[in-house]
């Protein structure tokens, strides 16, 4: 019974820094992510549409059709 019990101690040792880890993981990640928003919004505004793209209609087969 006791060694069962140390068993079981390690067990959820182990799992409990293993969860650890694994929100270190999450959490870098998130702030990665906030990075790739924060430069993404930052250059949206310095893109504008190309003259060529607004002349062609969207829903027209392209010549080789």
């Amino acid at each position: 019974m006791e060694n069962r019990i140390i068993e079981i101690e390690k067990r959820l040792a182990y799992l409990e820094k293993f969860v650890e880890e694994l929100n270190e993981v999450i959490v870098d990640q998130q702030k990665q992510l906030d990075r790739c928003y924060k430069e993404i919004a930052r250059l949206q505004p310095k893109t504008t549409p190309s003259p060529i793209d607004e002349t062609i209609p969207h829903d027209e087969k392209p010549p080789h059709y």
